[in-house]
């Protein structure tokens, strides 16, 4: 039982961070200020 509730729980975690990334991916900063570069592998996650 609480392996299973630690597999699923970092099964949801992996699935938050990668939808995360790929929103950062493809958005822009709208400031003038700093944008960070992005590492290649986020790069791979762009939708143009």
């Amino acid at each position: 039982m609480k392996d299973e509730l630690k597999k699923l729980s970092l099964k949801l975690a992996s699935k938050v961070i990668l939808n995360s990334a790929k929103t950062e991916a493809n958005s822009s900063c709208f400031f003038i200020g700093y944008q960070p570069k992005l590492p290649e592998n986020a790069k791979k996650l762009r939708k143009f």
